[in-house]
């Protein structure tokens, strides 16, 4: 390893840590990050960490290897909060950014792997999902580390490597599910079956050649590392229906992943979904990506098998029946490789079409850049109403100069062709940072349920366990509360518990309100609202109610 690439790749993976690191708990959970944190919490609060649960009542929607991580993560920060949430995924994310780089150099050169590095850095959707209390980035190192593995150890004698394999994998499915597993053999069977079709061998010789490019699998160690990696997975949840006496663990499992891929209950996107989604995901490095998949005329065994690695969970993604944005993130590492692999190709020996489509994709760069500046625009001046009385952009005057930069860096490199990839990650770089960094923390100020849960602490302090919920058990993060609170979706069962004297107040969401009408309430306080919030997002706003009088008969 040469000195200059030791330092080039400490730059990298040090302003890595600092893009997904900074400001992480600045930010109020919300959406699926609050279920991730809730469950957490409790955990660290009752001491029992075999059973999840949200406000006392079972939750295996995920396993239980994201939960363990935030709690473990608790520890550093002094308890369960926004940035003990994000510290996890934060951390995969900077593990994957250096597994990319050793991948890029196993099968390519230092150029290339620190490509590789700064590219999927500045992935806009998997450096915004490192910061997120979600166990997706995990899913995503924890995929690349398999990769990595299998790149490092396929051509070795020993096949011992093969324990270390399934283990990542058992691992990596204690935090999602069994997408660990899935996911590695997709690329694998993928590349064996490519390997195999590039041979052009004679079909009799076809099943001693499989058996070859898949000795990852067809060895004598993976009787011990199969069992070894299910282990893992399995234990736990065999320890929490021994400890809890509630079964329904494996249930979930079976039906948030086989069941989903065939018969989903929701998260059904058309077959096409994941075409337009990749350019949005792996964005701006997504316009390079029709560049970097045209074949190239030194295309060799690590070439196929970073697109086996693209290809592969493209296809396993698109054929599954359940299908939603953020479920490709397992992709961006390999679309990392193909595009490093491409910027660090001088631009005189790629192909026409490659070099025509490679100048597209920095012109329509270079245009996103031009029409960022009207981010610096009033919305008053340029949009309707009610969304011309949305926030202004903060920092303004840092983002102008920036701004005035980027617009001078692209034009300098249009005229130096060598130097456009430089302009692009720079640029790239200092968006995704302000951004992250600056406008998401800043938009804070106008989440408004940490706010609301305060309130209602202080309006209930006088008998807190008089409260209970109605459709509304994702605020119970923030108001943080040490036991669970009645929690109700059927209104026969609410009337029943008003009637009993068991509940003096309850927060409700807006759009359930009809449903208490029998109840005789009235309004303590409201979640605040804005103008330019839409009637989803008004119906999910909660309110407190306070019991006036026994519902009728």
């Amino acid at each position: 390893m040469t000195l200059p690439f030791r330092f080039s790749a400490a730059g990298i993976l040090l302003a890595a840590a600092l893009l997904l690191g900074l400001r992480l708990g600045d930010r109020d959970v919300v959406s699926e990050e609050l279920r991730f944190a809730e469950v957490a919490r409790e955990m660290v609060a009752t001491g029992d960490y075999f059973h999840p649960t949200i406000n006392g009542k079972s939750y295996y929607d995920k396993p239980l290897g994201s939960y363990w991580l935030i709690a473990g993560a608790s520890t550093l920060t002094g308890g369960v909060d926004e940035t003990a949430a994000r510290l996890p995924p934060a951390i995969a994310g900077w593990l994957g950014v250096l597994l990319v780089m050793m991948l890029a150099r196993r099968l390519y050169d230092d150029r290339t792997a620190l490509w590789a590095g700064a590219v999927l850095a500045t992935c806009f959707s998997f450096a915004f999902y490192a910061r997120r209390a979600t166990a997706d980035i995990e899913t995503v190192t924890g995929t690349l580390a398999a990769v990595a593995l299998f790149a490092y150890c396929r051509e070795r004698k020993s096949t011992v490597w093969v324990l270390g394999l399934w283990l990542i994998m058992g691992l990596t499915s204690l935090t999602k599910g069994l997408l660990g597993f899935a996911l590695p053999v997709v690329v694998f069977g993928t590349f064996g079956i490519w390997s195999i079709l590039v041979d052009r061998i004679k079909w009799r010789a076809v099943p001693a050649r499989y058996l070859t490019h898949n000795r990852w699998f067809f060895n004598r160690w993976t009787v011990v590392a199969v069992p070894l990696g299910l282990a893992v997975f399995l234990v736990p949840y065999a320890i929490s229906g021994w400890q809890s006496g509630v079964g329904d663990g494996l249930g979930m499992v079976y039906r948030e992943n086989v069941k989903r891929f065939f018969q989903p209950h929701n998260h059904t996107g058309p077959v096409y979904l994941y075409v337009p989604v990749l350019f949005l995901l792996a964005a701006p490095w997504g316009l390079f990506l029709p560049a970097a998949l045209v074949p190239r005329r030194d295309a060799g065994e690590s070439d196929r098998s970073v697109k086996a690695f693209f290809w592969g969970l493209f296809f396993f993604f698109t054929l599954s029946a359940s299908r939603r944005s953020y479920y490709l993130l397992p992709i961006l590492p390999a679309v990392a490789l193909l595009v490093s692999r491409l910027l660090s190709t001088p631009l005189d020996s790629l192909k026409p079409i490659t070099r025509q489509l490679w100048n597209a994709a920095y012109l329509a760069m270079g245009i996103g850049v031009v029409l960022a500046g009207s981010l610096l625009l009033s919305p008053a001046d340029i949009l309707p109403a009610p969304y011309d009385r949305l926030p202004t952009l903060p920092a303004r005057p840092w983002f102008a100069v920036g701004w005035l930069l980027a617009l001078a860096l692209v034009a300098g490199a249009i005229l130096r062709p060598h130097l456009r990839p430089f302009a692009a990650l720079a640029v790239t770089a200092a968006g995704l940072g302000f951004a992250l960094l600056v406008v998401f923390p800043a938009m804070d100020e106008y989440r408004t349920r940490r706010g609301f849960a305060e309130d209602v602490n202080r309006a209930t302090a006088a008998e807190p366990e008089k409260l209970a919920l109605y459709h509304s058990r994702d605020v119970v993060f923030q108001l943080n509360r040490t036991t669970a609170l009645p929690d109700f979706e059927e209104p026969e069962t609410f009337h029943a518990a008003v009637r009993a004297g068991e509940i003096r107040w309850v927060i409700v969401r807006k759009r359930y309100l009809p449903q208490l009408a029998k109840t005789n309430t009235a309004v303590i306080l409201e979640e605040a609202t804005y103008p330019w919030e839409g009637a989803d997002q008004l119906g999910d706003k909660m309110l407190l109610l306070k019991i006036v009088s026994n519902p009728g008969e």
